[in-house]
């Protein structure tokens, strides 16, 4: 056992660390939603409620925000959407029905937080503008035929 703590115990450190500034980061994201969504109805227990609210949603649209990022770059890519524009709104709206499906569900199952679905919406389109970046840094535009 000693012999596994002497390998292990460096790999175990640094995804313990990087753990611990994935959950700093994600509860400063969530306290600052949570004050923007605030203006919008959001009401809460505690301050715990919010973090786990939003730890929550962001598990549980993980999946669906991959997809929404990446269908528009590959339909430009190939050729189906002609405009970069085009696959930008496409994103924003993907992106946007994605985190809202996920916070609307945490929403309606935790009893510590209650969010109307305009502050959803705006929080929801919020977080989804950093993540354009990435469509504007795809390729050239799509290839020629």
């Amino acid at each position: 056992m000693k012999h596994f703590w002497q390998e292990q115990g460096e790999k175990i450190r640094t995804i313990l660390i990087c753990s611990a500034i994935f959950l700093v980061m994600l509860s400063a994201i969530a306290l600052l939603s949570s004050a923007v969504m605030r203006l919008f109805g959001f009401t809460y227990r505690s301050v715990g409620s919010i973090i786990l609210f939003f730890m929550i949603a962001t598990a549980l649209s993980f999946p669906l925000c991959l997809v929404a990022g990446a269908l528009p770059k590959a339909l430009y890519e190939v050729g189906m959407l002609t405009s970069r524009k085009v696959a930008f709104l496409l994103y924003l709206v993907l992106d946007t029905l994605a985190t809202a499906f996920g916070l609307g569900v945490v929403d309606y199952y935790m009893e510590s937080v209650a969010a109307g679905e305009l502050a959803i919406l705006v929080i929801s389109f919020l977080l989804a503008l950093p993540g354009a970046d990435d469509l504007r840094e795809a390729g050239e535009g799509p290839p020629s035929q």
